[in-house]
């Protein structure tokens, strides 16, 4: 009489599922970094460049009745780095600017020729680049190449939005020896409209 040997067997117990290498925490973790990162990509490709205004005729002209100019430290295209605060005391021509605008460069030959001219008078030209992050050995080089002879500086979007939106380039203010906006510009202006303005403020 055959026995029954399946009654000896033992059951085998049953296969557990594998554990996952990453805990349900980290992976909130994970996706909420992802989704962080997502965000900071999506607004910097959303961010509009400056428009570049062309025409003489197209400049547009602003005062700001005296208010104080918004502080700042920049990097410099030498390697340093700049404050406002730094120019206290002197007339400033503060110039926002890009090393593809048209305009902009046409303008850097009469501003190497003020400051020249104006220096000793206490006049300062500051040029803030608007180029893109990661463009500073270019804009340092187009320094070079063009014998700008006053202080370039890196700028970002926090100082654009500072000085009410800079979204047209050329842009420029004119400061007074207390640090106060006198005047804004946008758009290419002629030496002798500049000169004019700089002999009232000096």
């Amino acid at each position: 009489m055959k026995k029954d040997l399946s009654k000896n067997k033992k059951k085998k117990a049953p296969a557990q599922p594998e554990k996952s290498g990453i805990s349900p925490f980290a992976w909130v973790v994970t996706m909420f970094a992802v989704v962080i990162v997502a965000i900071v990509l999506i607004s910097k490709l959303n961010e509009p460049e400056p428009t570049v205004v062309m025409q003489q005729n197209q400049a547009q002209s602003g005062s700001a009745g005296g208010s104080a100019a918004p502080g700042f430290t920049l990097p410099t295209s030498d390697g340093g780095s700049k404050s406002l605060a730094d120019y206290r005391g002197k007339v400033v021509m503060l110039n926002f600017w890009a090393t593809w605008c048209g305009p902009c460069k046409r303008e850097i030959p009469d501003f190497i020729e003020m400051q020249d001219a104006f220096r000793d008078d206490g006049f300062e030209i500051v040029g803030v680049s608007l180029d893109q992050p990661g463009d500073e050995a270019k804009v340092a080089q187009f320094v070079t190449q063009n014998g700008i002879n006053y202080d370039v500086l890196y700028g970002n979007g926090q100082i654009a939005q500072a000085y009410g939106g800079v979204r047209s380039i050329p842009t420029t203010f004119l400061l007074d020896r207390e640090g106060n906006i006198v005047s804004s510009k946008v758009g290419l202006q002629s030496k002798a409209a500049w000169e004019e303005q700089i002999k009232a403020l000096l």
